[in-house]
This record gives C-alpha cells, structure tokens and sequence, in this order.
C-alpha cells in the first residue's frame, strides 16, 4: 500500500514539474518570439528611415546636380550661341546691302538656343524622372556628356525592360548619377560605356570607363565618400554595387538590383 501511494506522489510530483517546466519552455517561446517580432519592427523602422532619408538626400543632391548642369549649359552653350548671333546680327547691321546668308545663320543661331532652353526647361521638372523609364533618363545623361565633347559615352541594353518602383529607380539614378560624377571629375578616360542587362528577378548595370583607374586602398576619405554612398545606397534597395579598378586600364563598377 506505502508503495502504491510512493508511486502516486511521485506520478504526481513527476506530472508537476513536467507541466511547469512545460509552462516555462513556453513562456521563453512567447518572451523569445515577442523580442524577436518587437526586433523586427524596429529594424523595419530603421530600415524605413534610412531608405526615406536617402531619397530625401538623393532628390536634394539630384536637384544640385540639375542646376550645377544647367549652369554650365547656359553659360558654354546657350551663352555661346547667342553671342554668335548677336555677331552675325552687327555684321548684318553694318553691311550695305542685306545678307541672306547671313540673317539666315543668325535666325539658325537663335533656333539652337532656344531648343537647347527648351531641353534645359525639360530638365528642371521632377516629373521627367517619372516619365521617363531608367534607361532613357541614363541616355539623357550621355546625350549631355557627349555634347560636351569631353569624352564618348554609349548605352547598350540587354533584355526585355521591367518596370520599377519610382522611389527605387530615383536611388539608382542618383547611384548612376554619381558614378558619372567620379568618372568625369578624376578617371580622363576617353569613353564610357553602359550597360543595362533586364534579367529574370534583377536588374544588372555596368558602368565601365577606360581612365587611369585607380587603387581603392588608397583613396582619401573625401575622395572615396562617393564610392562609398554607391554601395551604400545599392544596399539600401536591396542589392550591391561592386567597383573593380586596375591601374592604366580603368574602371568598372557593377551594380545589380532586384526589382521589387
């Protein structure tokens, strides 16, 4: 009989601690999977915050870049062509009889500048971003480096083109846009080529000059801040961005982004 009841109390004991240890294993599940979903939010919070204040950043720089350009373009452009039409109009003016050939030049010179205001009035709304798909935005951009006469840049698309968040495409502009930025201020390459590969989940862009190139070690904190903001910024949309430089051969730098 002692036995019997030894075995019950023990069953009993046995069932107690099994039901709290039970209730403990759960009670971690709930506190672990609570801090895991409160870890979540938060990092979806930062993450959120982060990629809202690159935009913001990248809209404001892309403003900056827009006016540094169209300054430029009205003073070596615009600026230009006017000054020839005014000449050609004095020379009209002091001559005895009236040149054909020469109003005729004058009213061309005029022309041009205005289309090229024109093309700079375009350039100023945000809606061209909007409007305009990723490759003919980056078409654009080498229409006006070839006009500069600087270097010869070409685009080469790869695939059939999918279509992409506005805000995603804005940061990969401004990635572009920046990588352009380093190759005309310190590459003296010659040309540059683009080129857009539309694969089945990803987009894959290639930008690659043939500058001087450069050692990545031993670029200054200013200098590589832009090679920094790059990746950074492809990061934030979900991809990477890789820079591949060799020395008197030049530079690549491969950005892949996922489109949604």
């Amino acid at each position: 009989m002692q036995m019997e009841n030894y075995q019950i109390v023990t069953g009993v004991v046995v069932a107690i601690i099994v039901f709290l240890l039970a209730g403990l294993f759960i009670m971690i599940l709930i506190n672990y999977s609570n801090s895991r979903k409160k870890k979540f939010i938060e990092e979806k919070q930062t993450l959120e915050t982060n990629f809202n204040e690159q935009l913001m950043k990248s809209q404001l720089e892309m403003q900056e870049q827009t006016f540094d350009i169209i300054s430029r373009e009205i003073h070596d452009n615009v600026g230009q062509i006017l000054s020839l039409a005014k000449v050609q109009l004095n020379i009209i003016e002091q001559s005895d009889g009236m040149n054909k050939t020469m109003l005729t030049e004058a009213k061309e010179s005029v022309s041009k500048a205005l289309a090229d205001l024109r093309d700079i009035a375009k350039s100023l709304s945000s809606e061209r971003v909007q409007s305009l798909t990723l490759p003919e935005i980056i078409d654009h951009e080498l229409q006006r480096i070839n006009r500069s006469g600087v270097m010869l840049a070409s685009l080469q698309i790869k695939g059939e083109e999918h279509a992409m968040q506005e805000q995603k495409k804005l940061i990969i502009f401004r990635i572009i846009q920046e990588a352009f930025q380093n190759i005309l201020k310190h590459s003296k390459a010659k040309n540059i080529d683009v080129i857009f590969q539309y694969e089945a989940d990803k987009l894959k862009i290639n930008i690659a000059d043939d500058g001087t190139g450069f050692d990545k070690e031993l670029i200054p904190g200013k200098d590589g801040l832009g090679l920094h903001n790059i990746m950074n910024r492809a990061a934030l949309i979900g991809g990477n961005a890789s820079i591949n430089s060799i020395i008197s051969i030049g530079t690549t730098i491969t950005i892949i982004a996922p489109y949604a």
